[in-house]
């Protein structure tokens, strides 16, 4: 049976990866009574960041704050963060290219406060932080969102593969049910992503980043016996973590500028 399945859904099939999206995730822990000056922070951040969206320095920002979930003390007990910040290049060399921070603020801030007011807000932007841990993300495939708005909430899912053929499954198994549930309207988006890099500080064991958008309706898709037994090997393929449900509650991107 299982040999049948993987070729059923796999036979001579090899990924060709052709996206190129970078994503850095920030998950940050802030010191306690301190959500208020972060999220201020962050407010003041929001236009400097959708300047960057317009000179084409980077292709989105969100900032997320979490509501539940993202407990992964049973792989080693450093916190649960409170916000996750998303920025989101077309490719690496955009990532690379860097900007003026400084220059920005003081152009998309020019009349509206001084120069010195805006120097003191850009030294301050970690004041409010405990820890943060960074990942840097390749993007393997997402199903292209549309706008997506402030108050949506994103369920962000940590997995770490256990075999070669982990990214196969989430491909040719799970891929094509969130696509049928996107058409059917019960879903907004599917992301999956690996990690290429993360801070000493992050979780070492992970390796892959999944997001999903999910909608107000609730699907109706019925899974056949061959596809569940597919989906039993995927789930083995991989081991899941706490997903963390995330409010966005600042963003800049095309849809939003």
């Amino acid at each position: 049976m299982k040999n049948f399945l993987f070729t059923l859904f796999f036979g001579l099939f090899i990924f060709a990866n052709s996206y190129s999206q970078v994503i850095v995730m920030d998950i940050v822990q802030v010191k306690e009574g301190m959500n208020a000056q972060y999220e201020a922070v962050e407010k003041f951040v929001e236009p400097i960041k959708r300047e960057a969206v317009k000179m084409g320095k980077q292709l989105g920002w969100y900032i997320m704050k979490r509501k539940s979930g993202g407990d992964l003390s049973e792989v080693e007990n450093k916190g649960i963060g409170d916000y996750i910040i998303l920025n989101i290049f077309e490719d690496e060399a955009q990532m690379k290219s860097g900007m003026d921070w400084n220059a920005t603020a003081n152009k998309v801030y020019k009349g509206k406060m001084s120069a010195r007011t805006i120097q003191k807000k850009m030294n301050s932007f970690n004041a409010p932080r405990k820890d943060t841990r960074t990942y840097t993300l390749k993007n393997i495939y997402y199903t292209k969102p549309g706008q997506v708005n402030r108050g949506e909430t994103i369920y962000i899912f940590p997995a770490e593969a256990l075999n070669d053929e982990y990214e196969q499954y989430e491909m040719e198994v799970f891929r094509p049910m969130w696509e049928k549930r996107i058409l059917e309207g019960s879903h907004k988006h599917w992301g999956f992503n690996k990690i290429t890099k993360r801070s000493d500080n992050a979780y070492q064991n992970l390796t892959h980043i999944i997001f999903n958008i999910p909608t107000d309706l609730k699907s109706n898709l019925k899974t056949d016996f061959t596809t569940q037994k597919a989906m039993d090997m995927g789930y083995k393929s991989r081991k899941g973590f706490d997903s963390a449900a995330c409010e966005i509650i600042f963003l800049a991107d095309a849809y939003n500028n």
